[in-house]
């Protein structure tokens, strides 16, 4: 069985995470998935980030200006238009948690823009193609406040998917079950992913109507082999995330999880090759 390589927000381990830059590296170390975060721009725009504001812990003001934790909240990407959003820059500052990552002056790319550049890149270098798994990133709590409602939310986000062609190369994925509650309603074509952290394998499930294409909980949620037969059971592929560490990524592998998503790309590949 074929365990996928998921790049988690490109190849963050090594680039600036949801950057052009990321997405590209991580496709010539041979991924077989780039995993993403989406938010909204006030103009209703698609933009690739994680969080729905300018975080000071990687992000820098378009005069170079550094971000404090305590007025990053104000930097409200959902009350921003798109055309300011790409000025700040999201890679020359480095990020403290990836310390080999390469700093350079980069930008929150548009969903649009990461698929164009990411199908130019596959035929140019004639890949194969690879599939998107894009979160949408979605709270209850903050519904209108940095993002829309959820039904919005889903609408902007498949919008884009479709008008690229390319509904059945994407998983989409959240840990809201109102948002895959809209998708399982009103887009079956598009595979689905349940983002989880904590809580039993039932509990979880018993938030969606519906059993999701895949079950994507935090790694250190599957203890034992018992779990992820629990998952099999029902049909649904397992894939943790995110897998960093030598030892975690082996256990992954020895668990037989359908997929790892990871910061470090090559470390999952290299890993795989050597239990050939």
């Amino acid at each position: 069985m074929k365990i996928q390589v998921q790049g988690h927000r490109g190849d963050r381990g090594n680039f600036p995470e949801n950057s052009i830059p990321a997405f590209l590296s991580a496709l010539k170390k041979g991924v077989d998935v780039l995993e993403m975060d989406v938010v909204i721009s006030q103009d209703n725009k698609v933009v690739v980030s994680h969080e729905p504001f300018m975080s000071s812990l990687y992000m820098l003001q378009p005069n170079g200006k550094e971000i404090t934790k305590e007025e990053e909240l104000s930097f409200n990407l959902y009350k921003m238009p798109y055309h300011l959003i790409k000025q700040f820059d999201s890679g020359s500052k480095g990020n403290p948690n990836f310390l080999q990552q390469k700093k350079i002056k980069t930008y929150k790319p548009l969903l649009s823009e990461v698929l164009d550049t990411v199908e130019d890149f596959l035929k140019e270098e004639k890949i194969d193609s690879i599939q998107y798994n894009i979160e949408i990133k979605s709270e209850a709590i903050e519904y209108h406040k940095s993002q829309p409602a959820p039904e919005e939310f889903v609408t902007l986000v498949t919008e884009v998917i479709e008008q690229k062609k390319l509904t059945n190369r994407v998983i989409l994925q959240s840990f809201d079950p109102a948002i895959l509650e809209i998708l399982h309603k009103k887009y079956p074509a598009i595979q689905l992913s349940y983002l989880v952290e904590e809580k039993s394998l039932e509990e979880n499930l018993n938030l969606l109507s519906f059993t999701p294409n895949i079950f994507s909980p935090f790694y250190k949620m599957i203890l034992n082999e018992e779990y992820v037969n629990q998952v099999k059971k029902l049909n649904m592929k397992l894939i943790p995330w995110t897998v960093n560490q030598p030892e975690a990524i082996k256990e992954m592998i020895k668990f037989q999880v359908d997929g790892i998503i990871t910061d470090y790309p090559e470390r999952v590949i290299e890993q795989l090759s050597t239990n050939k």
